[in-house]
């Protein structure tokens, strides 16, 4: 069962609309009404890809895992502590070396792949030329949305240097100006706050050189 979500009620213009509470419980919801809540955030736990802040090869190249662990939990409902991060992340390592070759530089495709072959979800895709309507969508829904990114145009000031070329990130929520995420590349990436703007911009989904990743098209990973 999804977590429920508490949202503001809007009529098919966006205008909120006055709440009787008499009427909660038969009251249309927004998505009713042909709307989208006007925000939502999602109780989606937070880890770094760095648990301990070692920030070696290994971490710098886990933010697909991280972001996939994330997600997982908040399904399991399971609070995920640094150990429990750390062990996940070996895991998810230690799975695709045995059965991919590799671990680093995980595409959309890829990241859906992990999901489905190591933690036996059903229903884990990547979809293709999306909009912010798409992402807001999903969101509405209680579904976490897994994007790659090109990390530098992020332009978050926790990251070490311009940040890293390619990035995997949660998106959590958003709100009128912008989306919530959890960013693992940084331990101060929990509900992060990025503009629809930076946040869209930056989407590139990882084009088999990092050199190239401004040629990654709009993706987002869905897991549930």
């Amino acid at each position: 069962m999804k977590p429920s979500i508490i949202f503001a009620k809007l009529d098919i213009l966006g205008n909120h609309l006055p709440v009787d509470s008499s009427l909660l419980p038969n009251s249309p919801s927004p998505r009713d009404l042909g709307g989208l809540p006007s925000e939502v955030l999602l109780s989606v736990p937070f880890g770094s890809q760095s648990p301990y802040a070692i920030w070696d090869e290994r971490d710098e190249e886990s933010c697909e895992e991280a972001s996939i662990a994330m997600v997982h939990y908040f399904w399991q409902k399971k609070k995920l502590t640094r150990a429990a991060m750390r062990q996940e992340l070996d895991k998810l390592i230690a799975f695709q070396v045995k059965y991919y070759g590799d671990y680093k530089d995980s595409d959309s495709a890829g990241i859906a792949r992990i999901a489905r072959e190591y933690y036996g979800y059903q229903k884990a895709e990547a979809r293709y030329d999306i909009t912010v309507e798409d992402l807001k969508k999903e969101l509405a829904a209680g579904n976490p949305v897994i994007i790659p990114a090109a990390g530098r145009l992020l332009s978050n000031p926790n990251f070490t240097g311009a940040g890293p070329l390619y990035h995997v990130l949660v998106l959590i929520g958003y709100n009128s100006k912008g989306f919530i995420a959890n960013d693992p590349g940084t331990r101060r990436g929990e509900k992060y706050f990025y503009s629809y703007n930076v946040l869209y911009n930056a989407i590139h989904d990882f084009p088999g050189s990092k050199e190239k990743i401004l040629e990654g098209r709009k993706a987002m990973v869905v897991i549930y």
